[in-house]
């Protein structure tokens, strides 16, 4: 299973402070709203926002035509998933923001 390192880039200071994050790549996801290249993600541990645990997360790059698999970071969204499962007919705004970050493959 690949793996990715997230870091922290801008927007949300509490989660600045629980990053650098590895995390494994579980799946592409389909949003809704959005054509962007979204991949559901297992972190190494839980990160925590407003005082709830998130196990999983949703990381896109910020920019189109960019993709996640190559050897450079990329600008990312961080969505917050509390479960692996992800409903058929989700959007963006099903899962919150919570900030920018930088998504580099492990190994790449």
């Amino acid at each position: 299973m690949e793996r990715i390192r997230v870091t922290y880039a801008d927007h949300n200071s509490e989660i600045e402070r629980q990053l650098p994050l590895e995390a494994a790549l579980i799946e592409k996801v389909e949003l809704q709203d959005s054509k962007s290249e979204w991949w559901l993600v297992a972190f190494e541990r839980a990160l925590l926002h407003v005082g709830t645990a998130f196990s999983h997360a949703l990381v896109a790059p910020r920019s189109a035509g960019q993709s996640l698999a190559g050897p450079e970071p990329v600008t990312a969204i961080l969505l917050l998933s509390a479960s692996r499962m992800v409903p058929a007919a989700a959007a963006v705004s099903s899962f919150p923001h919570v900030a920018w970050c930088s998504v580099k493959r492990i190994g790449a």
